[in-house]
């Protein structure tokens, strides 16, 4: 035997794909001619397949969708809505509404731009109206103890107060001045033209990078967002609310529906609903560890269903795993393109199976179980409502920054109180300052008053002044935040403890808004495990590409209780104290 026929192996076997007849034909391949079809008729009867009620599979569905747009947007529980904007995301309406704010290194660019804008008028001209703008808004106001540039625990906003105050006017005065048709005296008429040409630019260009969409949707007693948005379903208006709004992405599953007090009866293929008709072939829905649903298939590995484990009360983990490896194979997807910015449901569902058969498929409809529905707001145990789909704009490519302003609010079981721990705020640069690396401004008490003394006496102990106490005091039935008259409850109040100097509040950023007096919290939105609010850049682009940014809120858990340190009525060593 020589060399080559020992070697001889085969690379690949293949099945005669080429008809007798010539011409390269897969007909005979693609047949899948069976020997003995009573054999497999047989075991299909005997596998009790002819008495299935879905041994049929859907070859075609015809679906008929309608929507309505949605043209209202709710700020708040009970404020006024407001013309929705078309294409604009829903997070920026619901994150960025408020007072604007504007730092004061935002401020001085502002008022930079505009004295770009002056270029082109003489030089004389120029620096005569810079100096009348920057005399009218100055960056930095005398008469203002509280500007971000002169706090003393900034250092940053002091040395770029310092360095800008004679330089640059404060972008929000001038937009308020300018606004208010102010203009600079001694202006000829060409210079008076152009100066108003030049604020009609910075104006349209100042309400485009810093005007806010409305009214705040932020609850501060509850630490989240409440807002709605508005649809009219034939003669009626319908209202999703979103309750608890937390910050991030506004899916359609955080909205409840609010019809009113009379259930909500959908149209059906009427005129009033502008909807869509579509033909498509539906494929299985797939997912890990699915199992096979054809003889002799190897499944995967990867995910072992029947070896997840339960526990007596997972009764609802039991239910998914069942029902997986039953029902798995009898999900099936069919693609439906919807517009963006409409409140949408269907119409009517056709299926037509494999043996020729065409059904209408109805929505499923249970009292207290249904899958992908919105919940009825109205009603205490969540019922759910009609089967309606919210298509909303929302922000794409979503980025956030780091955190700019970071408050935990925590329980002091010791103190009896709790804390709202200021971790962060926002500086007048603009970026986040560690409140913890303050220099402390109270004063030294000095030595003990009484000589050779070895203790002192305090009537508190001395708290971090980015601590500020959250005293609780009752909630009297009936009052604003008490919905259930509850007697006994009780909410905190923030409170100011006293140091050196006088009575001075620690908060000095917006979540804990240090502007307003008096401020509360709801006793449940603070539990033992404590809660983290902050503020986060956030940039974001619509579908149209075009770019929006805001400071947004967000809410997360905690990391449990704190400590302070506060005590009253203690006995310390003295100060230079010798026994």
């Amino acid at each position: 035997m020589t060399d080559a026929a020992r070697f001889t192996h085969f690379h690949r076997l293949e099945p005669q794909v080429r008809s007798s007849g010539g011409g390269g034909q897969l007909d005979e391949a693609l047949e899948a001619q069976v020997a003995d079809p009573l054999f497999l008729l047989a075991r299909q009867w005997q596998m009790a397949e002819f008495h299935g009620e879905d041994g049929g599979s859907p070859v075609l569905v015809t679906i008929k969708t309608a929507g309505v747009p949605v043209d209202r947007f709710r700020p708040g529980d009970d404020g006024p809505s407001l013309p929705y904007p078309p294409g604009v995301p829903v997070e920026y309406l619901a994150e960025a509404g408020g007072p604007p704010e504007l730092t004061l290194r935002a401020a001085a660019r502002a008022g930079v731009r505009f004295l770009s804008l002056l270029a082109p008028l003489p030089a004389g001209v120029r620096d005569d109206v810079t100096r009348q703008v920057i005399k009218r808004c100055p960056l930095v106001r005398a008469d203002d103890p509280e500007a971000a540039a002169e706090h003393p625990l900034d250092p940053a906003g002091v040395a770029l107060g310092r360095v800008l105050k004679n330089r640059a006017p404060h972008g929000g005065s001038l937009a308020k001045e300018l606004a208010a048709n102010w203009r600079p005296d001694g202006l000829s008429a060409g210079h008076a033209a152009h100066f108003d040409n030049a604020a009609d630019r910075w104006q349209e260009w100042f309400a485009a990078t810093h005007a806010t969409p409305g009214p705040t949707t932020w609850v501060r007693e509850r630490l989240e967002h409440r807002f709605g948005v508005e649809a009219a379903v034939g003669n009626r208006r319908v209202v999703l609310t979103a309750p608890e709004y937390p910050g991030g992405s506004a899916d359609p599953y955080r909205f409840d529906l609010d019809a009113g007090d009379t259930p909500l009866v959908l149209p059906g293929e009427a005129p009033a609903a502008a909807g869509t008709s579509r033909v498509t072939l539906p494929t299985r829905a797939m997912y890990p560890g699915m199992p096979a649903d054809r003889w002799w298939e190897f499944e995967d590995t990867t995910v072992n269903v029947p070896a997840i484990e339960a526990g007596p009360t997972d009764l609802a983990r039991l239910l998914v795993v069942e029902f997986a490896n039953v029902y798995g194979n009898d999900h099936w997807i069919v693609p439906v393109e919807l517009e963006v910015g409409k409140l949408h449901w269907i119409t009517r569902l056709t299926v037509r199976d494999t043996f020729d058969e065409t059904w209408d498929i109805a929505p499923v409809t249970h009292e207290r179980l249904a899958l992908f529905r919105l919940s009825d707001a109205r009603d205490d145990k969540g019922a759910p409502g009609p089967p309606l789909l919210p298509l909303l704009p929302q922000a794409a490519g979503r980025m956030e920054g780091a955190a700019v302003e970071e408050v935990l609010f925590v329980r002091d079981e010791m103190a009896n109180l709790g804390w709202a721990v200021e971790r962060v705020v926002r500086s007048a640069t603009g970026r986040p300052r560690p409140r913890a690396d303050e220099f402390p401004l109270d004063e030294d008490p000095g030595p003990s008053q009484l000589p050779r003394a070895v203790l002192d006496y305090r009537l508190l102990t001395p708290v971090p002044p980015h601590w500020i106490p959250l005293v609780p005091v009752p909630l009297v039935p009936g009052q604003a935040g008490d919905q259930n008259g509850t007697r006994g409850a009780i909410r905190f109040r923030r409170g100011v403890i006293p140091r050196h100097g006088g009575l001075r509040p620690g908060a000095v950023g917006r979540l804990l808004e240090p502007e307003v007096k008096p401020v509360y919290f709801r006793d449940e939105e603070i539990p033992r495990s404590g809660v983290t609010a902050s503020r986060v850049p956030v940039a974001a682009r619509d579908r149209e590409g075009r770019l929006y940014h805001w400071v947004g809120r967000r809410v997360r858990a905690g990391k449990g209780e704190a400590a302070g340190g506060l005590a009253f009525d203690a006995a310390l060593p003295a100060k230079d104290g010798r026994p």
